[in-house]
């Protein structure tokens, strides 16, 4: 029987999702801390408005309802704040049933808000932080974790994705662990960190943090990364404005950090001390992980760097990695180009974001089929049980 898209659907893998939660209701959701990160930060939600002005589905200023009907027109057509399920949680398994999806990434909104605001903002369209700013930016993604580990706990094919910011002045390999462990145990079952700074400033494949990486191997939890994960590795803001247009971003550099993080945890010898260890990048773009893998099994080949490596990179990644497709990149000719990358490339939705496009299950399903049964199984269902294993 062929593999048809009606024989994917409740199998799918999702990658990447988000809530979006209105600014308004984060004291609701988040308590206190999410009512101070609303009083505390008018100049943010003012940007807010600012960009998304001719998008009035992204108004994330502006409280509404969540009671768009949930079927097949409206969850793959409808955006931001009007897709049903896209504020109340509670109503994202029925949403997930109607796409088809089986288990879905969900990464935060009012989360990746704080992560920058602890940053210090003044990236790309957010104003500069105060000092005080940022200290709340850090409670703040304290509060989403709770909630991220309370929602996953309901559901585990609802995987809310836990922060850590990595790459913090005061963090250490014996904090990150501490953390790492504190978010498994609220049920968390992804981790994003930062990849545009260094971990408790270290390089990703120093030993000290091997603890860190056995804490999550060893818990089933996939490390991922997803924009602003990147924020800082272009440390002059000339560099940062380019990501003011996503497209122009997503082709020239928004994976430059995940690109470069990669490259040292393969070469490092992160994955031959941690088999087990999964990792996953999302909405970062995919078109650089071919030629990624490409110069690392060419430098193998000739003994530097990553001469003491027990198999070719290509094959840890092949073992440890997964990498979400954007849905109007060229999936279909990397899979084509890259025959040894067929297990790591994976669907994403990217729901209720525009960026997802329309209709990205279908459309996407249609530019794969053509290159047969298996590598369809793989790219929509086997490759994203990596990152999304069954609990």
């Amino acid at each position: 029987m062929a593999l048809t898209l009606e024989n994917l659907l409740g199998r799918v893998g999702d990658l990447d999702s988000h809530e979006s939660i209105p600014v308004p209701r984060y004291g609701q959701i988040f308590g206190q801390v999410g009512e101070r990160f609303i009083k505390e930060n008018k100049e943010l939600w003012d940007a807010a408005e600012r960009v998304t002005q001719f998008r009035p589905e992204d108004h994330i200023t502006v409280d509404r309802a969540d009671d768009a009907e949930i079927n097949q027109k409206n969850v793959w057509e409808l955006k931001g704040q009007c897709a049903p399920g896209a504020i109340d949680m509670d109503r994202r398994i029925a949403v997930m049933d109607e796409m088809g999806i089986k288990r879905q990434l969900i990464f935060p909104m009012m989360g990746i808000f704080a992560w920058i605001t602890a940053l210090g903002g003044n990236q790309n369209w957010m104003p500069k932080c105060s000092r005080e700013q940022m200290a709340l930016g850090k409670q703040a993604i304290d509060a989403y974790n709770k909630w991220a580990g309370m929602r996953t706990k309901k559901s585990d094919r609802m995987r809310m994705v836990g922060m850590i910011l990595s790459g913090d002045p005061e963090m250490t390999p014996a904090l990150l662990v501490k953390k790492a462990e504190e978010l498994i145990d609220t049920g968390v079952k992804a981790v994003l960190i930062s990849s545009g700074t260094a971990p408790a400033g270290l390089s990703p494949s120093d030993a000290k943090l091997d603890p860190f990486y056995a804490t999550l191997a060893r818990s089933n939890v996939a490390l991922v990364f997803h924009p602003p994960s990147g924020l800082g590795f272009r440390s002059n803001n000339v560099w940062e404005a380019a990501l003011v247009n996503p497209r122009y971003a997503s082709v020239m550099n928004m994976h430059i950090a995940e690109e470069n993080f990669l490259g040292i945890l393969v070469l490092g010898g992160v994955f031959e001390r941690h088999p087990t260890l999964r990792v996953g990048f999302v909405e970062t773009g995919a078109d650089w992980i071919g030629p990624l893998v490409e110069r690392m099994d060419h430098n193998f080949e000739h003994k530097w760097p990553g001469k003491n490596l027990a198999m070719r990179p290509s094959e840890y990644v092949v073992r440890n990695v997964r990498v979400s497709t954007m849905s109007d990149e060229a999936m279909e000719i990397w899979l084509s180009r890259y025959p040894q990358l067929v297990d790591v490339f994976c669907y994403s939705s990217d729901f209720p974001h525009v960026e997802g496009g329309q209709w990205s299950l279908r459309n996407v399903y249609e530019r794969i089929a053509p290159l047969g049964e298996e590598i369809v199984e793989k790219f929509f269902v086997t490759n994203a049980e990596l990152v999304l294993p069954p609990a």
